[in-house]
């Protein structure tokens, strides 16, 4: 049976309901203990606790190195939701989810982007050029790496102009994480065997039109022919090494002026072998050009291969043979780093982002979210080096989470832009959705629905 039929077949029927061992009983003893603790110490306790019972478990189903990842993905999700009820300010868990910027370079110029022509011409945004060494990501990673469970390469940058991005893919998956980045393809030199190889999950298309002259209109200085071309050498390169993945996912921001275009594009999209095609409501770029409106069309999502999934089983541990397991075990022997924070519960109004994610420019500059960083704002809350610091846990972390916890109290002094921000508080690039995903494709049966939901509903 394949992992896709798998997977499906599960969703049916979950093992837990029929007798099937599954992660249900070790996770359900865990998140009852949790239920009871009164700070993050006494959580930190439970979960140390609950440490060596559960990778035995997971042992007899995984290769050692690929349970103790498991184990310590697990406990960072219950501590991150530990904290995330209780609105501490101070934390003792991981971001399991990373965003990072391959190369915060972009080839084109599209309106209400960072690199669009009137926010350079206004100097609106703080984004200099650079491009993401790989010490520095390997550094990150053996800091974040055996705790995460996904990295979304790309925020602001064009992730395909740095030619060590599918190396950088290939470390976070010796760290068992699910990849995936978002480009336009509009790049010259564009190595698909690379990408094919290197382990990526999924791959999201921005393509907003089905014509040169109205794809350009957004997506300025873009070539949709060197795009249909590269997509092509993608899905030769898949056929040709026998690859699933990266799962391909065809964009489009419905704009009036391209809207009348989706029937065709989805029809394009389907003739060059693209997984999935979705239509999505833009942002309002109106500040930057008021000619461009969003549509009123409904978004949806139309799977154009019903084999493929945005985290195959098949893709979960592709290089068995050269996960870090020196990182894992280091981490797996650290005892949680207990610090007494009792703190009351808070259920009130908070970010997610502060709990759940953590965004990296290729610059080392870490940011809170997906915000873009402007010279009159303070989102850059760190600089990540490899010395070490826990910058999830920087002074200007701190003073965000204490912002939402005191009920928008205006931090002492120059407080980060969260205390004034007006996004979606709520929506995160790796959220519920992802964990959901991520423990499915390890092993559906053991990690069946009503297991995960104990891991993803938060």
């Amino acid at each position: 049976m394949t992992g896709a039929l798998r997977v499906f077949v599960d969703r049916l029927v979950p093992a837990s309901l029929y007798g099937g061992q599954t992660a249900l009983p070790a996770l359900s003893k865990i998140d009852l203990a949790l239920r009871h603790c009164a700070s993050a110490d006494a959580a930190a306790s439970v979960l140390e606790n609950s440490k060596a019972g559960l990778y035995h478990l997971l042992a007899h189903r995984f290769s050692s190195p690929a349970a103790q990842a498991l184990t310590l993905k697990m406990l960072n999700l219950f501590l991150s939701r530990h904290h995330f009820h209780a609105r501490d300010t101070v934390l003792l868990s991981r971001p399991f989810g990373l965003v990072v910027d391959p190369s915060n370079m972009c080839q084109l110029a599209c309106p209400g982007c960072v690199h669009s022509e009137r926010a350079g011409e206004l100097n609106l945004f703080d984004w200099k050029k650079g491009t993401l060494g790989e010490d520095r990501f390997r550094a990150l990673l053996g800091q974040y790496g055996p705790s995460a469970i996904g990295i979304y390469f790309c925020n602001y940058g064009e992730p395909l102009l740095n030619r060590n991005t599918p190396n950088l893919i290939r470390l976070a998956k010796r760290y068992l994480i699910a990849t995936a980045l978002s480009t336009s393809l509009s790049v010259q030199h564009f190595d698909a065997e690379a990408y094919v190889e290197s382990g990526l999950d999924f791959m999201v298309l921005s393509i907003d039109g089905a014509t040169q002259s109205v794809y350009e209109t957004f997506r300025r200085n873009g070539n949709l022919d060197l795009v249909f071309a590269n997509i092509r050498s993608l899905v030769n390169a898949k056929r040709r090494l026998g690859k699933q993945t990266p799962v391909l996912s065809w964009n489009f921001l419905a704009f009036e002026h391209n809207a009348h275009q989706i029937p065709l594009a989805e029809r394009l999209a389907r003739q060059l072998g693209v997984n999935v095609f979705r239509v999505v409501n833009p942002f309002d770029v109106g500040w930057d050009d008021p000619n461009l409106r969003p549509a009123a069309v409904r978004p949806y999502v139309r799977r154009l291969d019903w084999t493929s999934i945005s985290n195959p089983p098949e893709n979960w541990n592709p290089f068995p043979e050269s996960l870090e397991a020196g990182a894992i075990a280091g981490a797996f022997a650290t005892p949680l780093n207990r610090r007494e924070v009792r703190t009351r519960p808070n259920h009130g109004h908070t970010c997610h982002w502060l709990y759940k994610n953590m965004a990296m420019d290729a610059r080392g500059r870490i940011l809170p979210c997906c915000g873009a960083p402007r010279p009159d704002t303070r989102l850059v809350f760190a600089k990540f080096d490899a010395g070490g610091d826990d910058v999830f846990n920087s002074e200007m972390y701190r003073q965000a989470r204490a912002f939402f916890r005191q009920g928008g109290s205006p931090a002492p002094g120059d407080g980060p832009y969260c205390t004034r921000c007006e996004w979606d508080h709520e929506t995160v690039n790796i959220g519920s959705p992802e964990i959901r995903r991520y423990f499915r494709a390890a092993d559906p049966s053991f990690f069946d629905w009503r297991s995960v939901e104990l891991l993803a509903g938060w």
